[in-house]
């Protein structure tokens, strides 16, 4: 009998020659787990990937979500991120799932998202083959994590994740109000410019709140010569 790993309740399911073989892996988690997760469908913005459907009129800017417009008509932040896509919604049991994997060490629950990641990057990424670079965390995070979210996020794509960018030590994002995100110093940088000049760039992370990590991570990654930088995360918040 195999456990959900989220709610650690029996999944069901068939076992094969599939399943023998190792053609066909189980289940991971039970049916009300997966379909309480909420995918990211329909029209989006341009840029970030917010679904469309939920974005007030007034805060629609022709193809664009105001926070995007506000972010292209700001000199300093204007044609960074070409773009942004992300899989889920933020809901409850997202928040609750994030918060398993990354604040209680978790790691294995990246492996449940494997097989819809990649699906929804080789349908829009895999041709152009962009040099995979996961978010980084400052060591003293990491040590103290134990894993890099996005680093194992990124593993679970075809490729091998580039570790061009580096952070030093920051305050906890997820202890910060919004407003606190979008005006914090950029603790980014590259390492060694040579192996980012004129090439394009897809930065992975766990989640897209604000666009403020990621464009944080494009700034100095263009500064090293990048070619053209995009983001793709697992959840749009």
């Amino acid at each position: 009998m195999n456990n959900c790993l989220i709610c650690h309740g029996d999944v069901s399911s068939s076992f094969g020659w599939g399943t023998f073989l190792g053609l066909q892996k189980p289940n991971l988690v039970c049916g009300e787990c997966e379909n309480a997760f909420q995918k990211i469908t329909g029209e989006v913005c341009r840029i970030c990937g917010r679904e469309w459907a939920i974005v007030a009129t007034e805060n629609r800017h022709g193809d664009l979500c105001s926070d995007c417009f506000r972010w292209e008509h700001d000199s300093t932040t204007a044609g960074l991120l070409q773009q942004n896509r992300s899989v889920y919604h933020y809901n409850d049991h997202m928040k609750d799932v994030l918060a398993k994997y990354k604040f209680r060490g978790d790691a294995e629950l990246a492996q449940v998202f494997r097989r819809v990641f990649r699906q929804t990057f080789e349908a829009k990424w895999n041709k152009e083959s962009p040099i995979l670079v996961p978010i980084p965390l400052s060591a003293d995070r990491e040590y103290e994590r134990g894993f890099n979210q996005s680093f194992l996020l990124a593993e679970l794509l075809p490729g091998k994740p580039e570790e061009l960018l580096a952070k030093t030590s920051s305050e906890k994002q997820s202890k910060k109000a919004r407003w606190e995100r979008l005006d914090r110093e950029n603790t980014f940088f590259v390492p060694d410019p040579k192996p980012v000049k004129g090439k394009s760039i897809l930065l992975i992370d766990d989640i897209y709140t604000t666009g403020t990590t990621v464009r944080m991570a494009a700034k100095v990654l263009k500064e090293a010569g990048a070619n053209d930088i995009s983001s793709y995360t697992l959840v749009r918040s």
